[in-house]
């Protein structure tokens, strides 16, 4: 990796710590840190002791201040619950207490049941979160916690964590999920973190190549997405420098929302090609989106070009066109054509579904981007009204708000089986959407109010949500009180 002090990295301005952390953690566990933050700690064994909290992609790590040992206290996927606490700790003074949230989380002890020596206990914690501010210097600030047994603090921006947690948790309960996971996870080799940076250049010059076709392309971005989901380095390396951020966006451009190569227009296999190659551009930037908010790159990134950023959102909400003629091919080699078009009508129905579900969760992403403002990281601003302001005044949202209707209706009425964790969480981000269109758009609000009043009335209520989605999953918690804003806000 470049210099442990990244620029601009509000959790990571610790110099002292930061060496500490390097020396006592191994290469892929120091690589995963995201941020670090002082806290109080309170418990029956410690009375408001200063320590530093620190977080990683899938554990939170304690250490002394300053640092003498760290220890691992929390894992991520065993959160339960995070809870939004209104209230001030009564033992700090000013500001301190002012700039400061409760957040309360609930989680059991599976994973770290060896280091703490219990195996049946759930356990409650209670976060402080200051509101971010852009004259904070430094972006950090004292945040404390209370609790009968253990107190901890963590940089996480209140208005995710909860959904963030409860999806790295509920999508491992998916069976083809969690063996991807357990099998990313198991494959990899001795880390070498200057391995991964080499792995990265070699495949953004490859991807770089003049001339390049879809079939040369499609590997190379299958194979960033695999690497980006072992290791934590190569989304860094990714929003570095943008560039190829903006390769991606425009290789969408190429393709969407139709082809810019007219012999797509007639021949529906290739057509499907460049749809299966879209989808997983927009699965790569889902995960690229993904984790990266107190990455200080990728806001430059996207403030750099802001027209970039734009387009993409075009993209996203546009019905990709697809071509109604037969496929290019000799037909006569084939028995039975109408067979053949009904095959390739199929699939292509079938990719349609699968972009428009992969587009609404990078949305979903790009929406949090905007809804998080800087998050104290310089001057670059973004507001979730400016976003919205944008989207009703392009045409294709109207089309795209009530296809996100019509798959939440069919999700909760087709049947009373339960949704798969994969659908509980592209649920949540479908009534996210809905809740940022009914809430920061008047245009929008009203269309929704207007067209879809019934829908609500009959398809979309408590009921159905309950029979739908199973109370083990994580991300149930979070989408029912999104669920019940939605429903205030359509009443």
């Amino acid at each position: 990796m470049a210099s442990p002090l990244p620029s601009g990295f509000p959790g990571r301005t610790n110099s002292r710590l930061d060496v500490f952390l390097r020396r006592h953690l191994p290469p892929e566990f120091y690589d995963a840190v995201r941020a670090y933050e002082p806290c109080i700690v309170v418990s029956n064994s410690e009375n408001h002791t200063l320590k530093y909290v620190v977080l990683s992609d899938r554990l939170i790590y304690l250490t002394e201040n300053p640092p003498k040992s760290i220890r691992r206290v929390v894992a991520l996927r065993d959160v339960v619950a995070i809870d939004l606490i209104d209230d001030y700790p009564e033992f700090l003074s000013s500001p301190d207490r002012e700039i400061s949230q409760h957040i309360r989380i609930i989680y059991s002890s599976t994973v770290l049941k060896k280091e703490c020596k219990k195996s049946n206990s759930v356990r409650k914690f209670l976060f402080p979160f200051h509101h971010t501010k852009a004259n904070n210097e430094k972006g950090t600030s004292r945040r404390a916690v209370h609790h009968p047994r253990t107190q901890l603090s963590v940089l996480i921006q209140a208005s995710k964590s909860c959904p963030f947690m409860a999806k790295k948790a509920t999508l491992l309960q998916d069976p083809f999920y969690a063996s991807e996971f357990s099998r990313a996870i198991g494959s990899q080799k001795p880390y070498r973190s200057e391995e991964k940076i080499k792995h990265f250049s070699q495949l953004k010059s490859e991807l770089f190549l003049k001339d390049n076709s879809l079939r040369r392309i499609l590997p190379l971005i299958m194979e960033l997405k695999a690497a980006a989901q072992k290791n934590f380095i190569l989304k860094r390396l990714f929003w570095k420098t943008g560039d190829l951020f903006y390769f991606l966006v425009n290789k969408l451009h190429e393709y969407l929302p139709e082809s810019r190569d007219k012999n797509a227009l007639q021949n529906q296999s290739q057509r499907v090609d460049e749809l299966v190659a879209c989808i997983e551009i927009i699965q790569t930037l889902v995960l690229m989106f993904r984790e990266t908010e107190t990455e200080s790159s990728r806001l430059n990134t996207l403030a750099a070009k802001k027209g970039t950023l734009f387009n993409l959102l075009v993209v996203l909400i546009s019905e990709p066109q697809i071509p109604k003629s037969c496929p290019v091919f000799d037909i006569q080699l084939v028995a039975d054509s109408a067979l053949v078009r009904m095959s390739f009508d199929a699939e292509l129905r079938k990719l349609i579904l699968e972009y428009t579900n992969t587009a609404t969760a990078l949305l979903y992403e790009i929406l949090l981007v905007f809804q998080q403002g800087n998050l104290g990281l310089g001057s670059t601003k973004f507001a979730i009204s400016c976003m919205m302001s944008f989207l009703q005044s392009c045409p294709p949202i109207i089309t795209f708000v009530a296809s996100i209707v019509k798959q939440v209706v069919r999700g909760l009425s087709a049947s009373f089986q339960l949704l798969s964790p994969c659908q509980a969480v592209l649920l949540y981000q479908q009534f996210y959407i809905l809740k940022s269109c009914l809430r920061h758009s008047r245009t929008l609000a009203e269309y929704i109010k207007n067209n879809y009043r019934e829908e609500f009335r009959y398809f979309i209520h408590m009921p159905a949500l309950q029979k739908r989605l199973p109370l083990c999953y994580p991300i149930t918690q979070p989408t029912t009180q999104l669920f019940h804003e939605v429903l205030k806000l359509v009443e």
